[in-house]
Protein backbone atom coordinates (compact mmCIF):
# COMPACT_ATOMS: atom_id res chain seq x y z
CA UNK A 1 0.00 0.00 0.00
CA UNK A 2 2.83 2.35 0.86
CA UNK A 3 4.44 1.79 -2.56
CA UNK A 4 1.11 2.32 -4.32
CA UNK A 5 0.66 5.65 -2.54
CA UNK A 6 4.19 6.69 -3.50
CA UNK A 7 3.53 5.77 -7.15
CA UNK A 8 0.31 7.83 -7.25
CA UNK A 9 2.07 10.86 -5.74
CA UNK A 10 4.92 10.49 -8.25
CA UNK A 11 2.53 10.41 -11.20
CA UNK A 12 0.64 13.46 -9.94
CA UNK A 13 3.88 15.37 -9.48
CA UNK A 14 5.10 14.44 -12.95
CA UNK A 15 1.87 15.60 -14.57
CA UNK A 16 1.90 18.86 -12.65
CA UNK A 17 5.51 19.59 -13.60
CA UNK A 18 4.89 19.07 -17.32
CA UNK A 19 2.81 22.10 -18.11
CA UNK A 20 1.62 22.17 -21.68
CA UNK A 21 3.07 25.11 -23.61
CA UNK A 22 0.50 27.03 -25.62
CA UNK A 23 1.03 28.14 -29.20
CA UNK A 24 1.00 31.76 -27.98
CA UNK A 25 3.90 30.97 -25.64
CA UNK A 26 5.80 29.08 -28.35
CA UNK A 27 5.61 31.91 -30.86
CA UNK A 28 6.28 34.73 -28.38
CA UNK A 29 9.88 35.93 -28.67
CA UNK A 30 12.47 37.15 -31.16
CA UNK A 31 13.07 35.49 -34.52
CA UNK A 32 15.30 35.56 -37.59
CA UNK A 33 13.46 34.58 -40.77
CA UNK A 34 15.65 32.09 -42.65
CA UNK A 35 13.75 31.00 -45.77
CA UNK A 36 10.47 29.60 -47.13
CA UNK A 37 10.43 25.94 -48.19
CA UNK A 38 8.07 25.68 -51.13
CA UNK A 39 5.71 22.75 -51.48
CA UNK A 40 4.53 23.13 -55.06
CA UNK A 41 2.27 20.53 -56.65
CA UNK A 42 2.47 21.12 -60.42
CA UNK A 43 4.41 22.80 -63.21
CA UNK A 44 2.03 25.77 -63.32
CA UNK A 45 2.78 26.53 -59.67
CA UNK A 46 6.51 26.25 -60.37
CA UNK A 47 6.23 28.80 -63.19
CA UNK A 48 4.23 31.19 -61.02
CA UNK A 49 6.72 30.80 -58.18
CA UNK A 50 9.60 31.64 -60.54
CA UNK A 51 7.98 35.03 -61.20
CA UNK A 52 7.29 35.91 -57.55
CA UNK A 53 10.25 34.29 -55.78
CA UNK A 54 12.40 37.43 -55.65
CA UNK A 55 9.60 39.62 -54.34
CA UNK A 56 8.61 36.99 -51.77
CA UNK A 57 12.20 36.73 -50.55
CA UNK A 58 12.60 40.52 -50.40
CA UNK A 59 9.43 40.85 -48.31
CA UNK A 60 10.38 38.55 -45.45
CA UNK A 61 13.67 36.68 -45.69
CA UNK A 62 16.53 37.56 -43.30
CA UNK A 63 14.32 39.94 -41.35
CA UNK A 64 14.49 40.26 -37.57
CA UNK A 65 11.01 40.21 -36.03
CA UNK A 66 9.44 40.09 -32.59
CA UNK A 67 6.19 38.60 -31.28
CA UNK A 68 5.60 40.11 -27.84
CA UNK A 69 3.65 38.28 -25.15
CA UNK A 70 1.25 41.25 -25.17
CA UNK A 71 0.30 40.60 -28.82
CA UNK A 72 2.46 43.29 -30.43
CA UNK A 73 4.36 42.45 -33.63
CA UNK A 74 7.42 44.39 -34.73
CA UNK A 75 10.05 44.35 -37.47
CA UNK A 76 13.35 45.79 -36.29
CA UNK A 77 13.80 47.71 -39.54
CA UNK A 78 10.44 49.39 -38.93
CA UNK A 79 10.41 49.98 -35.19
CA UNK A 80 7.78 52.73 -35.45
CA UNK A 81 5.24 50.29 -36.88
CA UNK A 82 3.52 48.26 -34.18
CA UNK A 83 1.41 45.49 -35.61
CA UNK A 84 -0.79 42.98 -33.85
CA UNK A 85 -0.53 39.21 -33.73
CA UNK A 86 -2.41 36.35 -32.18
CA UNK A 87 -3.24 32.66 -32.35
CA UNK A 88 -6.43 30.68 -32.77
CA UNK A 89 -7.35 27.09 -31.93
CA UNK A 90 -3.72 26.27 -31.11
CA UNK A 91 -3.17 26.07 -34.87
CA UNK A 92 -3.29 29.46 -36.56
CA UNK A 93 -0.89 32.41 -36.25
CA UNK A 94 -1.87 35.74 -37.78
CA UNK A 95 -0.15 39.14 -38.02
CA UNK A 96 -2.01 42.31 -39.02
CA UNK A 97 -0.74 45.83 -39.72
CA UNK A 98 2.83 44.71 -39.14
CA UNK A 99 4.43 46.66 -41.99
CA UNK A 100 5.76 45.57 -45.36
CA UNK A 101 5.35 41.82 -45.78
CA UNK A 102 3.26 41.50 -42.62
CA UNK A 103 0.19 43.65 -43.18
CA UNK A 104 -1.88 40.46 -43.29
CA UNK A 105 0.29 37.41 -42.62
CA UNK A 106 -1.90 34.33 -42.13
CA UNK A 107 -0.20 31.06 -41.29
CA UNK A 108 -0.70 27.62 -39.82
CA UNK A 109 1.64 26.29 -37.14
CA UNK A 110 3.74 23.47 -38.62
CA UNK A 111 6.08 22.68 -35.73
CA UNK A 112 8.84 23.91 -33.46
CA UNK A 113 12.02 21.87 -33.15
CA UNK A 114 15.67 22.64 -32.32
CA UNK A 115 14.92 26.36 -32.14
CA UNK A 116 13.27 26.47 -35.58
CA UNK A 117 9.64 27.58 -35.84
CA UNK A 118 7.74 26.50 -38.96
CA UNK A 119 4.75 28.50 -40.16
CA UNK A 120 2.86 27.51 -43.31
CA UNK A 121 1.50 30.28 -45.54
CA UNK A 122 -0.79 29.85 -48.54
CA UNK A 123 -0.18 32.49 -51.23
CA UNK A 124 -2.84 33.01 -53.89
CA UNK A 125 -1.20 33.87 -57.21
CA UNK A 126 -2.10 33.26 -60.84
CA UNK A 127 -5.19 31.29 -59.89
CA UNK A 128 -3.14 28.86 -57.82
CA UNK A 129 -2.67 28.34 -54.09
CA UNK A 130 1.07 28.15 -53.43
CA UNK A 131 2.20 26.59 -50.16
CA UNK A 132 5.28 27.86 -48.33
CA UNK A 133 6.67 26.72 -45.00
CA UNK A 134 8.55 29.61 -43.43
CA UNK A 135 11.51 28.67 -41.23
CA UNK A 136 12.19 31.09 -38.37
CA UNK A 137 15.17 30.73 -36.04
CA UNK A 138 14.68 31.64 -32.40
CA UNK A 139 17.04 34.35 -31.14
CA UNK A 140 17.28 34.15 -27.37
CA UNK A 141 20.96 34.08 -26.43
CA UNK A 142 24.48 35.12 -27.42
CA UNK A 143 25.45 38.12 -29.54
CA UNK A 144 22.41 37.78 -31.87
CA UNK A 145 20.12 38.49 -28.90
CA UNK A 146 21.79 41.90 -28.60
CA UNK A 147 20.20 42.84 -31.93
CA UNK A 148 16.84 43.10 -30.15
CA UNK A 149 18.16 45.13 -27.22
CA UNK A 150 16.68 48.68 -27.20
CA UNK A 151 20.19 50.03 -26.51
CA UNK A 152 21.43 48.38 -29.71
CA UNK A 153 18.71 50.14 -31.71
CA UNK A 154 18.91 53.68 -30.35
CA UNK A 155 20.53 54.72 -33.62
CA UNK A 156 17.18 54.13 -35.36
CA UNK A 157 15.60 56.99 -33.39
CA UNK A 158 16.06 60.33 -35.15
CA UNK A 159 17.61 62.99 -32.89
CA UNK A 160 15.49 65.96 -31.88
CA UNK A 161 18.39 68.42 -32.01
CA UNK A 162 21.68 68.79 -33.92
CA UNK A 163 24.41 66.39 -32.87
CA UNK A 164 28.10 67.09 -32.39
CA UNK A 165 30.67 65.33 -34.56
CA UNK A 166 31.33 62.93 -31.69
CA UNK A 167 27.63 62.14 -31.35
CA UNK A 168 27.31 61.53 -35.09
CA UNK A 169 30.29 59.17 -34.97
CA UNK A 170 28.81 57.35 -31.98
CA UNK A 171 25.56 56.89 -33.89
CA UNK A 172 27.54 55.43 -36.80
CA UNK A 173 29.45 53.11 -34.46
CA UNK A 174 26.15 51.81 -33.06
CA UNK A 175 24.98 51.07 -36.60
CA UNK A 176 28.24 49.35 -37.50
CA UNK A 177 28.19 47.24 -34.33
CA UNK A 178 24.61 46.19 -35.10
CA UNK A 179 25.40 45.13 -38.66
CA UNK A 180 28.61 43.39 -37.60
CA UNK A 181 26.50 41.06 -35.44
CA UNK A 182 23.82 40.81 -38.13
CA UNK A 183 26.32 39.72 -40.80
CA UNK A 184 27.83 37.13 -38.44
CA UNK A 185 24.32 35.79 -37.85
CA UNK A 186 23.87 35.46 -41.60
CA UNK A 187 27.31 33.87 -42.03
CA UNK A 188 26.41 31.19 -39.48
CA UNK A 189 22.90 30.45 -40.74
CA UNK A 190 22.37 31.47 -44.36
CA UNK A 191 24.00 31.00 -47.76
CA UNK A 192 23.00 34.48 -49.00
CA UNK A 193 22.25 38.00 -47.84
CA UNK A 194 20.01 40.81 -49.06
CA UNK A 195 21.86 44.13 -49.57
CA UNK A 196 18.59 46.04 -49.23
CA UNK A 197 18.41 44.96 -45.57
CA UNK A 198 21.49 47.11 -44.83
CA UNK A 199 20.70 50.75 -44.08
CA UNK A 200 24.35 51.85 -44.17
CA UNK A 201 25.30 53.45 -47.56
CA UNK A 202 27.65 50.64 -48.60
CA UNK A 203 28.26 48.72 -51.80
CA UNK A 204 29.29 45.10 -51.32
CA UNK A 205 31.95 43.43 -53.44
CA UNK A 206 33.94 40.23 -53.30
CA UNK A 207 36.32 40.70 -50.36
CA UNK A 208 35.50 44.38 -50.01
CA UNK A 209 32.99 47.18 -49.53
CA UNK A 210 32.66 50.68 -50.96
CA UNK A 211 30.48 53.75 -50.56
CA UNK A 212 27.30 54.61 -52.39
CA UNK A 213 26.73 58.21 -53.43
CA UNK A 214 24.94 60.26 -50.79
CA UNK A 215 21.15 60.08 -51.18
CA UNK A 216 19.23 62.58 -49.08
CA UNK A 217 16.05 60.52 -49.61
CA UNK A 218 17.58 57.32 -48.23
CA UNK A 219 16.65 55.67 -44.94
CA UNK A 220 20.24 56.30 -43.82
CA UNK A 221 19.87 60.06 -44.29
CA UNK A 222 16.54 60.06 -42.43
CA UNK A 223 18.27 58.83 -39.27
CA UNK A 224 20.07 62.14 -38.73
CA UNK A 225 18.80 65.51 -37.58
CA UNK A 226 19.24 67.20 -40.96
CA UNK A 227 20.45 66.64 -44.49
CA UNK A 228 23.69 68.43 -43.60
CA UNK A 229 24.34 66.15 -40.64
CA UNK A 230 23.56 63.10 -42.74
CA UNK A 231 26.09 64.29 -45.34
CA UNK A 232 28.67 64.69 -42.58
CA UNK A 233 27.99 61.13 -41.38
CA UNK A 234 28.40 59.88 -44.95
CA UNK A 235 31.72 61.73 -45.20
CA UNK A 236 32.95 60.24 -41.92
CA UNK A 237 32.27 56.76 -43.26
CA UNK A 238 33.88 57.51 -46.62
CA UNK A 239 37.05 58.85 -45.02
CA UNK A 240 37.27 55.99 -42.53
CA UNK A 241 36.88 53.18 -45.07
CA UNK A 242 39.94 54.51 -46.89
CA UNK A 243 42.02 54.24 -43.71
CA UNK A 244 41.05 50.70 -42.69
CA UNK A 245 43.06 47.65 -43.73
CA UNK A 246 41.15 44.38 -43.76
CA UNK A 247 42.68 40.93 -43.34
CA UNK A 248 40.02 38.42 -44.38
CA UNK A 249 42.13 35.51 -45.66
CA UNK A 250 41.12 33.14 -42.83
CA UNK A 251 37.38 33.79 -43.09
CA UNK A 252 34.94 31.39 -44.71
CA UNK A 253 32.37 33.63 -46.45
CA UNK A 254 31.74 37.11 -47.76
CA UNK A 255 29.22 37.75 -45.01
CA UNK A 256 31.76 36.82 -42.35
CA UNK A 257 34.17 39.25 -44.04
CA UNK A 258 31.55 42.00 -44.00
CA UNK A 259 31.00 41.37 -40.29
CA UNK A 260 34.70 41.95 -39.62
CA UNK A 261 34.72 45.04 -41.85
CA UNK A 262 31.84 46.64 -39.96
CA UNK A 263 33.64 46.05 -36.68
CA UNK A 264 36.95 47.45 -37.97
CA UNK A 265 35.35 50.59 -39.43
CA UNK A 266 33.60 51.22 -36.13
CA UNK A 267 36.86 50.85 -34.21
CA UNK A 268 38.63 53.25 -36.59
CA UNK A 269 35.85 55.85 -36.28
CA UNK A 270 36.39 56.33 -32.55
CA UNK A 271 40.20 56.57 -32.65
Amino acid sequence: MRYLLFFIIFIQFSCASKKEVSLQQTVSGNWFILYPKDELTNSKQEKIYATIQDSLTALKCLKLISFSEQGIFNQLDSIKIKGKWGTKDEMYVRVTNGGRGFDDFRTTFDGFDDGILKLTEIVNSGGEKLKFVWHLMQIDKGDPAKLFDPESNKWRIKPTKPESDEEIKNRLVQMLDFYSIYFKLIADNSSYFIPGRIILPFKFYQHGIGMKFFDEQSVFASLFYSKEQAKKAHLFLDMTIGDVKFNTKDLNSYTEEYSLMMKKIGEELVK
